[in-house]
């Protein structure tokens, strides 16, 4: 068994630097040269990324098949991944481990940048789910829930695929943001071009988007296109929530999305009502004291739940 014995420790401290290089957002073709180069240059350094690869495999961190790095000049018994004891605090084990796995997700309320294996960008929203299945010939992402907004890597060989309930988007050299409620997706084309591949609905199965458009396909129902105000669609990227003129029921259900304190309307009066603002996602107890001030509602706190009631004393006549 290898161990760190004998390696100098500015050798074990540059194997660090090294991964946290490699899981830059920002990592380059120059940087994995760089990387070849040094991991060349002496044995003392092979030696450190082998060493520290068995004490992560001690320690259970490494599970079988996962990997850190999928192209295969970076492959060498997965060995980058036991740098993660050096460079990482503990808490950023699970993440890593379920990227090596192709799997990205986020909880209630989390967003997270997280860089795709073939070196795509993706903001993950809350609760959201993908994974990736690449090929020699194709990439594919399946969107299991939530929204990403993806900033696709170009690849001649291999294009770009996103699979979500069926439906399929299809670009390269793109941006774009793909949101699943369900069943319905919907697509919005920030940058690129991109093709919606409708399969569940046969009177337009394809439709090339340009940029600025807006594709919403679910099943057994003719595709929406549209060109809307890009603001409300993208403000989840600053954290945020912007409403034009929506009803109180839509407002909440979105706010709803980002916290584990639910917002209830039960009353069709107060559902009804419109709302127009851009409000700091996360805080439904904030949300719910502005709702207050600016519509005829009262806020009940709950042990479960807040709802928002009619207040009748400033409720408009007729």
């Amino acid at each position: 068994m290898q161990t760190t014995r004998g390696i100098q420790p500015e050798t074990k401290a540059e194997a660090a630097a090294w991964l946290v290089r490699l899981h830059a957002d920002d990592r380059s073709h120059a940087d994995e040269d760089a990387f070849r180069t040094w991991i060349a240059s002496k044995a003392e350094n092979a030696r450190a990324f082998e060493a520290v690869t068995t004490i992560w495999d001690l320690s259970e961190g490494l599970r079988s098949g996962n990997r850190l790095l999928q192209r295969p000049a970076l492959r060498r018994r997965s060995v980058l991944a036991g740098l993660g004891t050096i460079a990482v605090a503990g808490a950023g084990f699970a993440v890593w481990q379920e990227a090596y796995a192709g799997v990205y997700e986020t909880g209630v309320g989390e967003q997270k940048h997280v860089t795709l294996s073939d070196g795509t960008r993706a903001l993950l929203d809350t609760d959201t789910r993908v994974r990736e299945r690449y090929t020699n010939s194709l990439r594919v992402v399946e969107l299991d829930r939530g929204r990403v907004d993806f900033q696709i890597k170009p690849d001649g060989q291999r294009p770009f695929e996103v699979e979500a309930a069926g439906q399929r988007i299809l670009a390269d050299r793109t941006r774009l943001d793909v949101r699943r409620d369900g069943n319905k997706i919907s697509v919005v084309l920030l940058d690129g071009r991109a093709t919606v591949f409708a399969v569940t609905h046969t009177s337009r199965p394809q439709i090339a988007l340009t940029r600025g458009e807006r594709a919403i396909v679910a099943v057994n129902i003719v595709p929406h296109i549209d060109k809307p105000n890009l603001a409300p669609l993208v403000a989840w990227q600053s954290g945020q929530a912007m409403f034009e003129n929506e009803t109180l029921a839509a407002a909440t259900a979105e706010m709803n999305r980002y916290s584990t304190v639910t917002l209830v309307v039960n009353d069709p009066v107060v559902a009804n009502l419109r709302l127009s603002g851009v409000y700091r996602v996360g805080d439904n107890a904030a949300f719910a004291r502005s709702v207050s001030q600016l519509l005829p509602v009262i806020v009940e706190h709950y042990p479960d739940h807040i709802e928002l009631v009619r207040d009748d004393s400033r409720m408009p006549e007729g």
